[in-house]
């Protein structure tokens, strides 16, 4: 029996399934301020925007200096010192967002990034059937107190993902807008979009992208992006040469590189990627699994993705999470915990979350359909 067609839950059961999403809830509540102390003890509270910000002001008023990684760290004062380089990595079509807050001082610009990106990602989880409470997931806790682009990232490509079939120019509008912040994020977008033929979602993300690329060329010329190329592998260089920023790396290329492999074997995971990408969005059309199956797809075969990426996930957790009635639950409460519990430990924060839409197809017998013995 499916869990469409299951039965509806006596009050004894709602009661239980209330009980234990409560108790579940609170456990999530108190390792996110687990997590709260324990960044505090080691890092002050919006590290990583720090560098967004400071890439603005570099953009505003040494433009020619905006990939160099000592001067962007010391517009920050170098919060951590000088052996942890804090450089601006975004590509230049970013700017047209950090730019504007580089024009106001560093803790006001912080809190209304916190606020802005912040709304927008409850929203659009709201909106995608997500419940309010995905926010008291562990990494939802530790995006914010790093100040992360996630909760931008999250809302557009989640509002672009409801938009594709009844708005398909401004989903397009939205994912444009999400890969000119961070485009290793949509790398299997294309195939998603052409799953659907959502073409016209596929021309207008390519329109948006392009509009950005020269928005910023008009501002700042053509060479930022020539020393954002030649800035990439400087940066690759930098984190897996730390084995701290390794450790907290998601990726199975950091994985590999951690354990003194070849990461560029991680790049055979592709064909797998873009085949679990392809299946989600051609025959599935729930949101949670498309989520999952978009950015976890890129994720496998990106070099570098930190923990605090893991936030991406939150929404689409929390709706499995809400999903009390399946039988299914108590392992989606599992993969949730262990997405919570993997915090510093790699590519094992990483593959509980993407195991959610497997754990959902897994079908068990029921009690008329045991054979008797």
């Amino acid at each position: 029996m499916s869990d469409s067609a299951a039965v509806a839950a006596t009050p004894v059961q709602t009661l239980v399934q209330r009980l234990a999403l409560g108790l579940l809830a609170a456990v999530l509540a108190a390792m996110s301020l687990g997590f709260v102390r324990e960044v505090l003890s080691v890092q002050p509270a919006g590290i990583d925007f720090a560098p967004l910000w400071a890439g603005g002001r570099a953009a505003l008023h040494a433009p020619a200096r905006l990939y160099d990684f000592d001067y962007v760290s010391t517009l920050q004062g170098w919060p951590l010192g000088r052996d942890h380089p804090r450089p601006f990595v975004y590509p230049p079509s970013a700017l047209v967002v950090f730019a504007p807050l580089a024009l106001i001082p560093y803790w006001p610009a912080f809190g209304l990034w916190l606020v802005l990106t912040g709304a927008a990602f409850l929203w659009s989880g709201l909106k995608a059937g997500a419940p309010w409470w995905f926010l008291l997931l562990p990494w939802v806790t530790f995006c914010a107190l790093c100040g992360q682009v996630s909760f931008l990232l999250g809302a557009l490509i989640l509002a672009g993902l409801r938009l594709t079939a009844p708005r398909p120019i401004l989903a397009g509008l939205l994912f444009g807008a999400a890969a000119g912040v961070k485009p290793q994020l949509l790398l299997l977008l294309p195939i998603a979009l052409a799953a659907e033929a959502r073409w016209r979602t596929i021309l207008a993300t390519a329109a948006t992208g392009l509009i950005l690329m020269l928005a910023s060329a008009a501002v700042w010329g053509l060479a930022p992006w020539r020393s954002w190329i030649g800035a990439l592998p400087r940066f690759q260089a930098v984190v897996f040469a730390n084995p701290s920023l390794l450790r907290n790396a998601v990726t199975p290329y950091a994985a590999l590189v951690q354990h003194g492999l070849p990461g560029a074997w991680a790049f055979t995971l592709a064909p797998a990627a873009a085949l679990w990408v392809w299946s989600s969005f051609r025959r599935r059309e729930d949101i949670a699994e498309r989520l999952i199956a978009l950015i976890g797809g890129a994720l496998l075969i990106s070099p570098y993705a930190m923990n605090y990426d893991m936030a991406l996930f939150a929404p689409a957790t929390g709706i499995y999470l809400a999903r009390t009635h399946e039988r299914r639950w108590p392992l989606y409460a599992l993969a949730a915990y262990g997405q919570s519990r993997g915090f510093g430990v790699g590519l094992l924060t990483l593959l509980p979350a993407l195991a959610l839409p497997a754990l959902r197809r897994l079908r068990f017998k029921t009690p008329s359909s045991i054979p008797n013995p």
